[in-house]
C-alpha cells in the first residue's frame, strides 16, 4: 500500500512539472495564440460555406433543390461539423510543415528558435476529431453517436499527447486491494466499457434473431416469443460474464453474495418469479398468442378483449375501450379465462325473446331466422335456428341462435343488430312483445261482498 501511494504522488509531481516547463510558458502562449487563429478561420471557414450553400439551395431558380435541402437538412448540418475541425486542423498542419520553428525577437535581438510542436499536436487532434466525427454521422442513435464521439476522440487525445498510459497506470494504482481481490478506478472503466460493448452486440443479436423469428411461418407464434425471449436472456446473461472474464474479475468471489441476495430476492420478488414462470407456460402451452380474443376474470371484473403481446411477466389485452391493459401471467393460470378464438373461430350467440300468447309462434320463429340471416356477420354455415323454450307468465319464450366467425370485431353489437332486425319484422307483422300482467283478486276481510263505486 505504501508503494502504490509512492507512485501515486510521483506521477502527480511528473504531471505538475510536465505543465510547469511545457504549458505555463511565453512560448505557449504565442503558439495558443497560433491555434486560436486558425480555429477562429476554420469556423469562418465552414460557417460562410454552409451559409452560401444554403441561400443557393433557396434561390428562385432552385425550388426542385430546396426540396433536397429541407430533407437533408440534417446530413448537411453534421457535414459542416465536420468542416470546422477539418479546416483548422489542415490550417495548423500547413503552418506546421511551412514553418517548422518560429524565431523570438527581444528588442530587435534573436533571443532562440522554438519548434511548433504544440500547433502540430492540435492539428493532429483536430484532424482526428473530424474524422472521428465523420465516423459518427453514420451511427443513426444520437445518443449512441454522442457517446462514440467522446470516448473515441477522448481515448485518442490522451494517446496523441502521450497520457493515455501514465493516466491508465494512475488510475490502476486508485482502488480497493484486498487479498487476490483488486478493484482499481481503471478496473471499473473497464468494466462499463466491456458491458457497454457486450450489451450492444447482445441486442444487435437479439434483435436479429426476433426479426427471423418474425418471419418463420413453420414456427407458432407463441414459441416464437418464446425463443425471442429465451435468447435475448441467454445473450444479456452471458455479456455480463464476458465483460466480467475478460477484466479478470473472478466470480467465484461473488458466490457468498449472491447466494444471500439470492434468498433475499427470492422472498421480495415471489409474484414477480411466478409471472415469469406463468410467462413462460403460457409460451409453452401454447394457450395463448398473440391476435387472440379472450375473456379473463381479473380483479377489476372481467376484462375482454384482444391479446397485443406475450411477455414473460405480463400479457397485453387491448379493450374493446382501446386501452391497453398489462395483465400478470399468474391470472391466466390462477383464473379461468375465456378464448374465443382458440382452437376455432366460429363462436355461437343465443337471444332470448318474448311474444304474446295470441302471437302466430311459428310466424314469430321464421321472423327471427329471417332477422339473424340478414346480418352481414352472421355466418351460413351453421344455419340460424329459433326454438321455442318454454311458456312464461306473460309470454311464449322464444331463443334464437346463431354463429358468428370474427369474435373479435365483437359480440354485443352484431346482438343489437340482430335485435334492430326482429323488431322491425315484428312491427311490420304486428307481432307483440308482452309486457308482464298481473290478476288482482279483491276480496272483503268479514267475508261481506265488495261495493266498487266509481266518481261520477
Amino acid at each position: 500500500m505504501l508503494n502504490e501511494t509512492k507512485t501515486l504522488s510521483a506521477n502527480i509531481a511528473n504531471l505538475t512539472n510536465f505543465i510547469d516547463q511545457n504549458i505555463l510558458t511565453k512560448s505557449m502562449a504565442i503558439e495558443l495564440f497560433i491555434i486560436a487563429i486558425a480555429l477562429l478561420i476554420g469556423w469562418l471557414s465552414s460557417h460562410f460555406l454552409f451559409t452560401s450553400a444554403e441561400k443557393a439551395l433557396k434561390k428562385e431558380k432552385h425550388k426542385n433543390l430546396t426540396n433536397k435541402f429541407s430533407k437533408y437538412h440534417k446530413q448537411i448540418s453534421e457535414i459542416s461539423a465536420v468542416l470546422w475541425p477539418l479546416a483548422s486542423g489542415i490550417i495548423l498542419w500547413t503552418i506546421h510543415k511551412t514553418l517548422p520553428t518560429y524565431d523570438i525577437y527581444i528588442l530587435g535581438i534573436l533571443s532562440k528558435a522554438i519548434p511548433l510542436e504544440a500547433v502540430r499536436i492540435s492539428a493532429i487532434l483536430l484532424l482526428s476529431w473530424a474524422l472521428i466525427r465523420f465516423a459518427s454521422i453514420f451511427i443513426k442513435s444520437p445518443e449512441l453517436s454522442r457517446t462514440f464521439e467522446f470516448v473515441t476522440w477522448g481515448t485518442a487525445a490522451l494517446a496523441i499527447l502521450g497520457w493515455l498510459f501514465p493516466l491508465i497506470n494512475t488510475l490502476d494504482t486508485v482502488g480497493i486491494h484486498t487479498g487476490n481481490t483488486n478493484i482499481s478506478i481503471w478496473r471499473i472503466f473497464q468494466v462499463i466499457f466491456l458491458l457497454g460493448l457486450f450489451f450492444w452486440l447482445a441486442t444487435v443479436a437479439s434483435n436479429f434473431i426476433r426479426k427471423q423469428l418474425q418471419v418463420s411461418t413453420s414456427i407458432a407464434p407463441s414459441l416464437r416469443v418464446l425463443f425471442s425471449k429465451i435468447s435475448s436472456f441467454i445473450l444479456y446473461t452471458a455479456a455480463i460474464i464476458f465483460a466480467l472474464n475478460t477484466v479478470g474479475i473472478d466470480l467465484t468471489a461473488f458466490a457468498v453474495f449472491t447466494g444471500a441476495l439470492g434468498v433475499g430476492l427470492g422472498f421480495g420478488l415471489q409474484k414477480i418469479i411466478s409471472n415469469f414462470i406463468s410467462g413462460i407456460i403460457l409460451l409453452l402451452d401454447k394457450s395463448l398468442k398473440p391476435g387472440d380474443v379472450i375473456e379473463v376474470e381479473t380483479g377489476n371484473g372481467i376484462t375482454y378483449g384482444w391479446v397485443e403481446k406475450l411477455g414473460l411477466r405480463y400479457t397485453s389485452v387491448t379493450t374493446r375501450d382501446g386501452t391497453e391493459t398489462l395483465i400478470p401471467n399468474e391470472t391466466f393460470i390462477t383464473n379461468p379465462v375465456t378464448n374465443w378464438s382458440f382452437s376455432n373461430s366460429k363462436v355461437r350467440r343465443k337471444m332470448p325473446i318474448g311474444v304474446a300468447y295470441n302471437t302466430d309462434v311459428e310466424k314469430a320463429m321464421e321472423l327471427c331466422i329471417e332477422a339473424a340471416c340478414s346480418v352481414d356477420r352472421v355466418i351460413d354455415n351453421p344455419t340460424p335456428v329459433c326454438q321455442l323454450r318454454g311458456f312464461g307468465d306473460s309470454s311464449v319464450n322464444l331463443e334464437v341462435r346463431f354463429w358468428i366467425g370474427d369474435p373479435q370485431n365483437g359480440v354485443k353489437n352484431v346482438e343489437s343488430q340482430v335485435n334492430v332486425k326482429i323488431w322491425k319484422l315484428f312491427q311490420e307483422h304486428n307481432i307483440e312483445i308482452p309486457f308482464p300482467q298481473r290478476d288482482v283478486n279483491l276480496r272483503s276481510v268479514d267475508g261481506t261482498p265488495l261495493e266498487i263505486r266509481t266518481k261520477e
